[in-house]
């Protein structure tokens, strides 16, 4: 039997999602609505880090036709509500990423 290139990738990054999905879920300082919330987003790239931050979630429709900037930054999540953030800085935390302004995101664009 054998397995192919494409299918040996797929088991590692579902059991990649798995992991982080389930690190999320052990959470104890992020609350089970906002866990829900963060869920919708989650995606294969989405990374859970110790402090209760998730990195990686994908942008909405709503956060990308807010300006073309949005394509620049990354939409992260913590206890607090949903950020964008570049490798130098983030904005502050919002209770959806659609009630991010536009203000926060072309700035923290700008740091990228």
């Amino acid at each position: 039997m054998r397995i192919s290139l494409h299918e040996i990738c797929t088991n590692i990054l579902e059991s990649n999602r798995k992991k982080e999905k389930d690190a999320l879920m052990r959470s104890k300082s992020i609350s089970k609505e906002m866990k829900e919330e963060i869920l919708k987003y989650f995606t294969g790239g989405s990374t859970y880090h110790e402090g209760g931050r998730v990195h990686g979630l994908s942008k909405t429709k709503e956060l990308t036709d807010k300006t073309p900037k949005a394509s620049g930054v990354s939409l992260g999540a913590d206890k607090d509500g949903f950020f964008v953030y570049t490798h130098r800085a983030r904005s502050n935390s919002h209770a959806s990423p659609g009630k991010i302004p536009i203000k926060e995101i072309n700035f923290i664009e700008s740091t990228g």
